[in-house]
């Protein structure tokens, strides 16, 4: 059965999933009279490349059933090279287009920010919010005794359940601490995509590719840790997130300083 302090720790991811990047959202747009089309132009940004496109290329490299996806699956350094390379690659990508098109005659610099809370907000919005939502559905069908035939019916269809069948043990492992990481986890994320997105404003507004190439280097290597947890190498979850708090918070300052607080007039990127 799944206890109280269950369904509490994925209330808490549900509502603050929520709560954290809409609060952001609302100060920024108010403190700097941003357009609100901005942050949600870079929610739409994240939605469109990590959940639509890049599910493109990861339906063939992750596919157990085929050759490629056997090798990629089987191996620790291909499974997170490619999947970190995959979302630096697709979520980069991207932001040029989103800046290059919808946001092309924004050229103030909080343009890049703005979007940059709209891009990370939404992923975190979206992993806690909806990965709360199923969490609650599972437990609902654990406790009402239903979940185990929802997993048969699926593994009669041929439908792969080994992750399914790891949920209820999951479910009554997860506690308050756990959401918690999760959470913080997602903070940092935002501050990495907010980063990101200044670079990649600028590769625009300069002409600058090499920022955009930048960008999807930080990128990947900000999921490389995450990676190597998801497969198993590193089963530390206090140590990546301390990885992940130093290299955003780190990434975040000089890309801060060295582009945001220094455009004050247009030759300052190139004399970077």
């Amino acid at each position: 059965m799944i206890g109280t302090n269950t369904y509490l720790t994925i209330g808490m991811m549900i509502i603050l999933g929520i709560v954290l990047p809409v609060a952001v959202s609302i100060w920024w747009v108010r403190a700097k009279k941003e357009r609100v089309t901005t942050v949600l132009i870079g929610a739409a940004t994240w939605f469109v490349s990590s959940q639509i496109l890049e599910k493109i290329p990861q339906l063939v490299l992750f596919n157990p059933k085929l050759s490629i996806g056997q090798a990629v699956l089987n191996n620790a350094l291909l499974y997170t090279v490619i999947g970190a390379l995959l979302a630096g690659v697709f979520e980069e990508t991207g932001r040029l287009v989103a800046f290059k098109t919808l946001l092309k005659k924004r050229k103030n610099k909080e343009t890049g920010i703005s979007h940059g809370i709209g891009h990370g907000g939404f992923e975190a919005l979206f992993v806690l919010t909806i990965t709360g939502v199923q969490y609650l559905a599972y437990a609902s069908m654990i406790n009402a005794g239903t979940f185990q035939d929802t997993v048969a019916q699926a593994a009669a269809t041929g439908v792969d359940t080994s992750a399914l069948q790891k949920i209820p043990e999951m479910l009554m492992d997860l506690t308050p601490l756990a959401g918690l990481v999760g959470i913080y986890e997602r903070v940092f994320g935002m501050l990495l995509h907010v980063g990101l997105s200044i670079i990649v404003f600028y590769a625009v507004k300069k002409s600058k590719t090499k920022f955009y190439i930048l960008a999807v280097i930080l990128h990947t290597l900000f999921d490389v840790p995450a990676a190597f947890y998801q497969y198993g190498t590193i089963k530390n979850i206090y140590m990546i997130e301390a990885l992940i708090t130093v290299y955003a918070v780190v990434s975040f300052v000089i890309i801060y300083r060295r582009l945001y607080k220094k455009d004050v007039r247009d030759d300052v990127v190139q004399n970077l």
